[in-house]
């Protein structure tokens, strides 16, 4: 397994795609998961794209944060998703963007993708 790190920063009712993982005839790629963080819960959407189909759409509050609430001793989540399981193979010559579709308050992603060559 193959990780390629990612961050997206959000901005204002736009949504911001990153450069994505690239699947080249060369070296096809299967994307198994995507590791990701947050950087505060805001009801933003995280979206996942091949081409122009949206493959992934997940609300920010499920996933995990760095956002320091303000409590003396706020732990870190332990209880929200990581990790989301994607599966999927990328047809050569294709690319899988994440990024975020951000309301009135932008929020930010940090992450992952988790990938194998494809067989």
């Amino acid at each position: 397994m193959y990780y390629q790190g990612f961050s997206v920063t959000g901005i204002a009712n736009t949504t911001v795609l990153d450069d994505g993982l690239v699947s080249t005839v060369e070296e096809p790629k299967h994307i198994d998961s995507i590791l990701i963080c947050v950087t505060a819960y805001e009801s933003n959407v995280i979206e996942g794209w091949i081409g122009n189909m949206r493959v992934l759409e997940i609300y920010d509050n499920v996933l995990d944060t760095i956002e320091d609430l303000g409590a003396a001793n706020f732990p870190y989540s332990t209880s929200k998703k990581g990790e989301i399981k994607v599966d999927l193979s990328i047809p050569a010559g294709s690319i899988f963007k994440i990024g975020v579709r951000s309301g009135g308050v932008l929020s930010s992603i940090e992450g992952s993708y988790a990938w194998t060559p494809e067989t």
